[in-house]
């Protein structure tokens, strides 16, 4: 009786093993894609892990087993980035006898795809617009005013006059926009429209950056040595001379700027104070600002006014160099002269001081080279000569006079 009961329940776990086998296979081919679909084994089972192709074996008290098939393992697909098709995974072939297996489908990237409304490239942008108001603006006003576009006051505010001015610029220069708003690329172009030629670069040294220190601490902005050097706050105090002016603001000394700052610290006809100082020589002058009796034949013109001797050829102003004249009680005598002698080397009878390259012209005076004025500059005078310190020029001027030559002074 116990021999029968045991085979009804080994009978009975054979036949639940075959239904479980029998409800499995269909669902194996439900999926209409092609791939098989994943199947979950429901039975308890000792799987080895050494083969992947290895069977999974269930068994039971009468010696009785049904044998199936462990999944295959398959390689991963890998999918191009730019392919937008799923890749097919091939089933893994396995032995007739065998179920069915099953392996998990590669799930392939989505396709990119680009919107057919992307938003196209904007135009140049906007930097300015009407109601800013600031540096910015006042620049803007500023170049629009050099290239003709004239948009009232320079006050740094962003108004309608401002926006006709630009819209005018705008127009002329075939470039979008009604003016009320100013764009990159209308600005450089503005800016490359009012640009002026630059005159003492940022990389500059020496007599031309002492002079531009010189003339900005005349206007009060140059607390600093006069050091000679174009350095990052030189350039700010330039530009903070720009904006005070309503000049273009470039940050640079370019012509424009240069000629409202010398025509501020300097007036034609007078001695340029900031000019010696800074060890240049001076500028040569024209003919036309030459007194009269200088503007023929060969003449050294002693102009006391801007302490200056101009050498003139012809009707040509050649060279012209640093003068300085005789103190309170000896005076340097004005008129016209002639050249009545000429030394190489000399020495004052009177004062015994050396006079090289000495060219009288009126008594005891003479023009002639002065070391002491080489060495002090205006804080002393002469007893009456014309003293010159700059002795390449004076040797220069002495090998190219000659006796006879006319020599002016004037105040």
């Amino acid at each position: 009786m116990k021999t029968i009961h045991m085979g009804r329940r080994s009978t009975s776990a054979a036949a639940g093993f075959v239904i479980a086998a029998l409800l499995a296979t269909p669902m194996a081919f439900a999926d209409d894609t092609g791939t098989p679909s994943p199947s979950t084994s429901t039975f308890g089972a000792s799987t080895s892990t050494e083969d992947p192709g290895a069977t999974t074996t269930t068994g039971t008290s009468t010696g009785t087993s049904t044998e199936t098939t462990a999944p295959s393992t398959t390689e991963p697909t890998t999918t191009e980035p730019t392919t937008t098709e799923p890749t097919t995974t091939e089933p893994t072939t396995t032995d007739p006898s065998t179920t069915t297996t099953t392996s998990v489908p590669t799930t392939p990237a989505p396709p990119r795809t680009v919107s057919a409304t992307a938003p196209t490239p904007l135009g140049s942008p906007v930097v300015l617009r009407v109601g800013a108001t600031g540096w910015s603006v006042k620049d803007l006003q500023s170049r629009l005013l050099v290239v003709g576009r004239t948009s009232g006051t320079v006050d740094g505010v962003y108004d309608a006059g401002v926006a006709s001015a630009l819209g005018s610029f705008l127009r002329g220069s075939g470039l979008p926009g009604d003016g009320t708003k100013l764009t990159a690329e209308a600005r450089e172009v503005l800016r490359a429209r009012s640009a002026s030629p630059v005159v003492i670069p940022a990389t500059s040294s020496g007599g031309t950056v002492k002079e531009l220190q010189l003339r900005l601490r005349a206007k009060g902005l140059w607390p600093y040595s006069i050091s000679g050097t174009y350095g990052w706050t030189l350039g700010q105090m330039v530009l903070a001379f720009q904006r005070a002016q309503n000049l273009p603001q470039s940050g640079v000394a370019d012509r424009r700027t240069w000629s409202r700052l010398v025509g501020l610290t300097f007036t034609p006809g007078t001695f340029d104070r900031y000019r010696y100082e800074a060890g240049l020589r001076p500028h040569l002058p024209t003919l036309a600002s030459l007194d009269s009796r200088c503007r023929t034949g060969r003449v050294m013109c002693v102009d006391k006014a801007t302490r200056t001797l101009t050498w003139v050829v012809s009707g040509k102003p050649t060279t012209v160099m640093w003068a300085r004249f005789g103190g309170p009680g000896n005076e340097t005598r004005e008129g016209t002269f002639t050249v009545s002698r000429r030394y190489e080397y000399v020495v004052s009878n009177l004062y015994f001081t050396p006079m090289p390259y000495s060219m009288f012209f009126s008594g005891g005076q003479a023009v002639h080279y002065s070391s002491n004025f080489a060495r002090i500059g205006y804080a002393g005078a002469s007893h009456g000569c014309v003293n010159i310190g700059d002795y390449a020029q004076v040797k220069a001027l002495y090998f190219a006079s000659r006796l006879g030559d006319k020599v002016v002074v004037h105040h």
